[in-house]
């Protein structure tokens, strides 16, 4: 293929030698040892890794309302119609290299003054067959053959972006849902400890300023509840634009606990990247589609043949008369002012373009694969602190309990500890959650292998 670019080329700069442009683009280069930083844990070698990434990541009721926003997802039809649209007009631009025949008939009287009328009929074909000396219109078809790739690979794009974001959104709002709960056991709990303090004030036992820090925890606990419960609802609505449904309908999912995102991941290195996600399969066949019409434009600067033929059968008062004829037609253009150079010149300019954003879209995945599995990794490594935290700041608040209800102590350490408590179980939900969001972009990051479509 390469080689019959370069013969265009060539064959354009003998032809046009008045006009010079520069040589073709480099292609973009990808480094050969290109690795990320980390080794992530993944999955064995299986017929799992040729699923759809958001098949992989989770399983149960969550997958099934996945895969039924996908069917009603509107976004994603009109993605599929803009592949349809793609899909016919290479077939228009396929079409265009193929002959042209046209039928058509005609019925005529005639009369002049004195005579009888005269009746005529008629009967043509007329067939057109362009020549394709300089290769224009196949590349032409290539182009748009490409074009339809890109198209039919944004769509999987979109798949994959809708795939994410919905189950995004069920981990925002399963964290909403355990914040709420976990908000209404802490104001329960703190409820009873104002109750005990006030108790204890009326007894001389504790002070006003006890009382009053009391009050203010609970406050403070009550206020988040509109905050929790505003993240739920955003989420359901996020959750209803990507299942094409509006505010009032159902959502489907029930945010009865965070959803298990696998722990595993597909294998890739980074130029496995460039035959796993849609996006950079896009801009790969959108590449291809510029060095295409980088060539048209140059092979239009050929002479340009075409074959037509026309075959005529007519009878006029009886008499039959057939006529036959074909011609040969060439057009080689002398000046144009340097507009067909000035084509050829932009063409080359959107192909290099094109090759740049290849390259720089590949590198910012590559950069962003391997921060999401650095942040996995730190993530878990201080899930698993938080964990004894958590249990450290349990201990903590019970032994200030027993202290204070024994008379040892004031209610000051018990409150500093409950405090910590509460903030320690609000940051280990936050790190879980965020921990469950990172695992889907990196799924979502490593991609699919490509399956060819027709």
């Amino acid at each position: 293929m390469q080689a019959g670019r370069n013969l265009v080329i060539a064959t354009a700069a003998l032809i046009s030698g008045c006009l010079s442009l520069e040589d073709r683009p480099a292609d973009p280069v990808f480094p050969a040892d290109a690795a990320f930083t980390l080794d992530l844990p993944v999955l064995g070698t299986t017929a799992a890794n040729s699923a759809d990434w958001w098949q992989r990541a989770t399983e149960g009721p969550v997958l099934a309302q996945l895969q039924q926003a996908l069917e009603t997802n509107v976004r994603l039809r009109q993605a599929e119609a803009e592949v349809a649209a793609a899909r016919a007009q290479r077939d228009q631009a396929r079409a265009d290299r193929g002959p042209d025949v046209t039928a058509s008939a005609d019925l005529g009287v005639s009369k002049t003054s004195g005579s009888d009328p005269t009746n005529s009929r008629g009967i043509g074909i007329d067939a057109d067959l362009p020549l394709d000396v300089g290769g224009a219109l196949a590349l032409r078809e290539e182009a748009a053959l490409n074009l339809w790739k890109a198209r039919r690979e944004e769509a999987r794009q979109l798949r994959s972006d809708i795939a994410r974001n919905f189950l995004l959104a069920v981990v925002d709002g399963a964290e909403a849902t355990a914040r709420d709960q976990l908000l209404s056991q802490q104001i329960e709990a703190s409820q009873t400890l104002l109750r005990l303090i006030e108790l204890r004030f009326t007894q001389g036992l504790a002070s006003s300023v006890d009382v009053l820090q009391q009050r203010d925890e609970l406050a403070s606990l009550r206020q988040q509840i509109p905050l929790a419960q505003r993240d739920l609802r955003t989420a359901q609505n996020r959750l209803r634009e990507l299942s094409g449904r509006t505010p009032d309908a159902t959502v489907g999912v029930l945010f009865d606990g965070m959803p298990a995102i696998a722990t595993a991941f597909a294998p890739a290195t980074p130029l496995e990247l460039l035959q796993r996600r849609p996006d950079l399969l896009a801009l790969q066949a959108r590449l291809a589609a510029a060095d295409a019409r980088f060539a048209a434009a140059l092979a239009d600067r050929l002479p340009t043949l075409s074959l037509s033929g026309r075959a005529v059968t007519r009878v006029a008062s009886g008499d039959v008369t057939t006529l036959i004829g074909a011609v040969l037609d060439a057009a080689f253009t002398v000046f144009d002012s340097g507009g067909k150079e000035a084509i050829a010149e932009e063409q080359r300019a959107r192909l290099a373009a094109a090759g740049h954003d290849y390259l720089a879209t590949w590198i910012e995945r590559v950069i962003e694969i391997d921060d999401l599995a650095n942040d996995e990794a730190s993530l878990r490594e201080r899930i698993g602190l938080s964990g004894q935290r958590l249990e450290t700041a349990e201990a903590l608040l019970q032994a200030a309990r027993r202290r204070y209800e024994r008379g040892v102590s004031d209610y000051l350490p018990v409150l500093a500890a409950l405090r910590g408590l509460q903030q320690q179980q609000r940051d280990h939900l936050s790190l879980r959650a965020d921990l469950g969001r990172t695992r889907i972009r990196l799924h979502d990051g490593l991609g699919t292998p490509q399956r060819e479509t027709g």
